[in-house]
């Protein structure tokens, strides 16, 4: 699925918009349509190179509707509203 991103392509570069894959979720793992969504210090950290090997796409914070589940959540169904807690991962995306 494409998505749009901002990815930070190297340490200590501004995020850039980007348009990128998303994989489908994993057994147990959620898409959630992000409907809002704030920039914390660990993604600044990160953009610095502290927590992540580049190219990333950063994001924790948010709130969102759920759209897909894989095979082994039963916490959660489509439709539902969530918050993302910390520590969320964010599933891999490639450009």
């Amino acid at each position: 699925m494409k998505i749009t991103a901002a990815v930070a392509p190297a340490k200590n570069q501004a995020f850039e918009m980007q348009e990128v894959e998303l994989d489908a979720p994993k057994d147990n793992e959620v898409l959630i349509k992000i409907v809002a969504t704030g920039v914390c210090h660990t993604d600044v950290a990160g953009q610095e190179g502290l927590t992540t090997p580049f190219e990333a796409v950063f994001g924790h914070e948010g709130a969102g509707i759920v759209e897909q589940v894989g095979a082994a959540v039963s916490s959660v169904k489509p439709g539902d509203h969530v918050v993302l807690p910390f520590p969320t991962v964010v599933s891999a995306a490639t450009a």
